[in-house]
């Protein structure tokens, strides 16, 4: 990127640039309350307009400009480009000449299980604003961030072993992956606690404890409408598979590519029936509805497409 698209972007992402020295543009961290407690007002963070590589001096957050538009976003490194390409000019070709792997600095974080003891339980009032019990919570190991008012749902792998986790705003639309890039698509949110039977894949993590709330058990997430072919092996080990994936576009486009894996994999499979309500997800649902979803689902065999 030139100097220009770096400010330009910058200012799209809420960072006020401070100082520019050739290439180098430097701006308050917007991490540093995170990794601190405290705000930045002595910026010692900077990044290189030509390669993208960020660096703060103070906390060490650090990476590439992908890893930036990620965090401060809360959106995934697929959906980068788009973010950048949707401004007033194009920056999508500047992406690309400002991404030199061997040259950007890549956040490496060491995760361990004693990290998770900085968080606690969910407020009361939190669990209820989303139809959640305590003893579901507790059980698909959701926690909160009390200082950022953030539910906190843990990322592990199909072997149980902790890659991270997600933090989700509760009265805000904050939202980011922690480590940076942790690989979610290599798993599914309750496959750990999913003990056969039936499986209902849905997209957010909190739709699974939604469910197991009101005594619905099997439910998987995929972190989002995009399923892996990884996830998808995962989701192939269930003795009966229904797809709730979201009730709008991004769903629906998730839901006729399933199918088409179904069909070439030989998969049977359900796929959740939203015709009686007008809901995004099943997370907004009673449990009347849920089971109405389920019991009329859609089935899909070899060979036999459902309509969608």
């Amino acid at each position: 990127m030139t100097v220009e698209e770096m400010e330009e972007t910058l200012n799209r992402l809420g960072l006020e640039v401070v100082s520019v020295n050739g290439f180098e543009v430097q701006a308050h961290c917007p991490a540093h309350l995170q990794r601190t407690g405290k705000e930045d007002r002595n910026p010692s963070w900077w990044i290189n307009a030509d390669t993208g590589a960020h660096l703060c001096f103070s906390c060490g957050f650090k990476g590439g400009l992908q890893s930036l538009v990620s965090y401060v976003q809360g959106i995934d490194y697929e959906q980068v480009t788009a973010w950048l390409g949707s401004g007033e000019r194009n920056l999508s070709a500047a992406l690309e000449r400002a991404v030199r792997p061997k040259e950007i600095y890549q956040e490496v974080t060491h995760i361990t299980e004693s990290m998770l003891s900085a968080f606690v339980d969910p407020p009361s009032e939190a669990l209820l604003s989303r139809g959640l019990s305590a003893n579901a919570a507790k059980y698909y190991e959701v926690l909160w961030d009390a200082r950022n008012s953030n539910w906190i749902t843990v990322i592990r792998d199909h072997h149980g072993k902790l890659m991270g986790w997600q933090e989700k705003g509760y009265t805000s639309r904050s939202f980011r992956n922690y480590p940076t890039g942790v690989q979610k698509s290599l798993s599914l949110f309750g496959y750990s606690q999913f003990n056969g039977g039936d499986m209902i894949v849905v997209e957010s993590p909190l739709d699974v404890v939604r469910l197991a709330s009101i005594g619905i058990l099997g439910g998987v997430s995929t972190y989002g409408s995009a399923v892996s072919k990884e996830q998808f092996q995962l989701i192939r080990s269930a003795s009966r598979i229904i797809f709730a994936m979201d009730n709008d576009d991004a769903g629906r486009s998730s839901s006729l590519s399933l199918l088409q894996l179904c069909q070439d994999s030989g998969t049977e499979a359900y796929f959740f029936n939203y015709s009686h309500t007008d809901m995004k997800d099943v997370g907004a649902m009673s449990k009347s509805e849920i089971n109405t979803g389920i019991d009329s689902a859609k089935h899909y065999v070899r060979g036999q497409k459902a309509l969608l």
